[in-house]
């Protein structure tokens, strides 16, 4: 007698395929949730550094013009804590040293002394460059010795907010001077930046105390 065998075809049966479908579900699942998790991170630490460079490089970019000063003075109300005026020694070029030095001159006295040049200031203004105590830019203003011709004009940092509160419950302004600014010894510069990727938000203060020159 002649005996058929018949023979179940290779593949999967429909279990098989459920299981193998969950299988790569939840493979897929970890793997988003991880990538998921390091963009979060990534956002949080890049956030967080674009908010203290733009605040560090705010109050590194002012120290050089502060502690050059030969005279500084603070904006009238209510512009006062957050507006500074710098004058600055006059500058020559050495050809022989290839460099640009204070100008120094001799008085009928034989002493020396600097010769006054141009302006810089530093104030908090919004995006059309006007002072404003709410504005989210600092701004540096260069003026010839005159003190009206603009030479220059720059955002040093945007994304500016209000500093944290002080010891009187209000923000702490952005220039204070010490110990006073009739016995000026230094200015303290205090800059406050926020920034955001997408949902991520980072707040960075940045203080650092100028000491003017010869002081």
């Amino acid at each position: 007698m002649l005996r058929i065998h018949r023979h179940r075809a290779a593949g999967m049966t429909l279990p098989e395929v459920i299981t193998a479908i969950i299988v790569i579900m939840i493979v897929i699942g970890s793997v988003v949730s991880i990538f998921q998790g390091c963009m979060r991170t990534w956002r949080t630490a890049t956030v967080d550094n674009m908010a203290q460079q733009e605040s560090a490089w705010a109050v590194q970019r002012m120290m050089p013009d502060i502690h050059q000063g030969m005279s500084v003075t603070p904006g009238d109300a209510p512009f006062e804590s957050t507006y500074i005026a710098i004058r600055l020694p006059n500058r020559i070029f050495d050809a022989a040293q290839t460099a640009h030095f204070n100008e120094i001159q001799t008085n009928a006295l034989g002493h020396a002394y600097l010769v006054p040049g141009g302006w810089v200031i530093y104030y908090r203004g919004d995006a059309g460059g006007s002072i404003a105590t709410d504005g989210d830019r600092i701004w540096r203003k260069r003026f010839a010795a005159d003190g009206t011709t603009l030479i220059s004009q720059d955002v040093i940092a945007d994304h500016i907010v209000d500093n944290p509160d002080d010891e009187t419950g209000h923000p702490k302004h952005t220039f204070i001077y010490w110990p006073d600014i009739y016995h000026l010894n230094s200015v303290e510069a205090t800059v406050t930046v926020r920034e955001s990727i997408g949902s991520r938000t980072a707040q960075a203060t940045m203080v650092g105390e100028i000491g003017l020159r010869n002081r």
